[in-house]
């Protein structure tokens, strides 16, 4: 460790801190800590009564403005399943197990999603690591390896705690704590649903995410590597390059043709990976991000539920498009519908094909 670079680190995020809003707009990450810490007991609740609680945790605007973005979308499906009872069995389980003795591939949420809940729930076990490239602010303050610093998974989580416990020794050193505590305490008095008494020094909890928000300062203000999302109404979505030819003038091709050159479906496909960064079929499920990894992100197909000579005659809104992986999408217009002759298959009845 550099205590000369850790020296100006910490001195820099001081004055961030005191000089800028810093402290204010972080508040509620401290909010959402302090209210599990102060709401959950494992000991005397049942783990619906924890659900309850977890998920009550995410419908609070903490600081008057907003809830946990980051926790909303850790999930690995949907951002609607980002905890499910079976999660709260695995947090129970962490109660008296180590964290890299437990499979937690069955947990609904990303690992740092998880590390934001554990660290909040057990702050004497874990660090939060709610987000990726602490394995370059971890490597600016202690010289690490780099190109063998896990960067994803759980290894990434279990690899930063000993650094941020370190992190944490240094921060000690510095007044940190009147600087935070002033803001935090208005926030905990003017919300009193939050449970949260009126503080005269950190908690470890505190400490955890003080520990997070240092790194998360040093690699947006100090670095500079954080990089916002594209305004771009189009940002992030793959083109449609698809792998068959589509020449002719079969329904078919001419439906493939419109959906590859609409700007409409772009801007669909766009609003949904704003909700689902997943981009799960609608009818199997599948996900090409989740199957492929970056190769994948981004891409889905568009499907029509009208046919495409009937949309043509009125204006086409999200309500006439579903969003489906390329088998599901072949199947719709290869099978047709027992409802009405001569149509293509609908949603519905393709799902239950597939459960049959």
């Amino acid at each position: 460790m550099r205590t000369d670079i850790f020296e100006k680190a910490i001195l820099k995020y001081l004055r961030a801190s005191n000089s800028t809003n810093r402290v204010t707009d972080e508040a509620y990450k401290f909010e959402f800590a302090n209210y599990l810490q102060n709401n959950v007991d494992f000991q005397t609740q049942t783990d619906e009564e924890i659900l309850q609680i977890l998920t009550h945790s995410q419908t609070i605007n903490y600081d008057g403005s907003r809830g946990i973005q980051f926790i909303q979308k850790s999930g690995k499906k949907t951002l609607s399943t980002f905890i499910e009872l079976k999660d709260i069995g695995l947090f129970r389980e962490f109660t008296s197990s180590d964290f890299d003795a437990i499979n937690w591939r069955d947990a609904s949420m990303s690992y740092t999603g998880l590390s934001a809940w554990l660290s909040s729930l057990f702050p004497e076990k874990i660090y939060p690591v709610p987000a990726k490239g602490f394995s370059e602010t971890i490597n600016y303050l202690f010289q690490t390896d780099y190109s063998k610093f896990p960067k994803i998974g759980q290894k990434y989580i279990i690899e930063c705690q000993k650094y941020l416990a370190e992190t944490e020794n240094e921060l000690r050193k510095y007044p940190i704590e009147e600087i935070n505590l002033n803001v935090w305490n208005k926030f905990f008095k003017t919300n009193p649903n939050l449970g949260i008494e009126q503080k005269n020094s950190f908690d470890q909890v505190d400490w955890n995410w003080i520990t997070q928000d240092f790194h998360l300062f040093i690699h947006r203000d100090i670095l500079k590597l954080y990089k916002p999302k594209s305004n771009s109404r189009n940002a992030n979505i793959v083109e449609e390059n698809e792998p068959v030819a589509i020449e002719g003038q079969s329904k078919l091709a001419t439906h493939m043709r419109y959906e590859r050159n609409s700007g409409l479906i772009k801007k669909i496909k766009q609003n949904a990976l704003k909700s689902n960064p997943m981009l799960n079929c609608e009818v199997c499920d599948f996900s090409f991000y989740e199957k492929y990894g970056e190769l994948g992100k981004g891409f889905i197909e568009a499907h029509h539920l009208s046919p495409l000579n009937k949309t043509r005659e009125r204006k086409t809104t999200a309500k006439d498009i579903a969003l489906l992986c390329s088998n599901c999408h072949k199947m719709i217009h290869r099978g047709i519908s027992v409802i009405a002759e001569n149509e293509l298959m609908t949603i519905t009845e393709l799902k239950k094909l597939l459960t049959k």
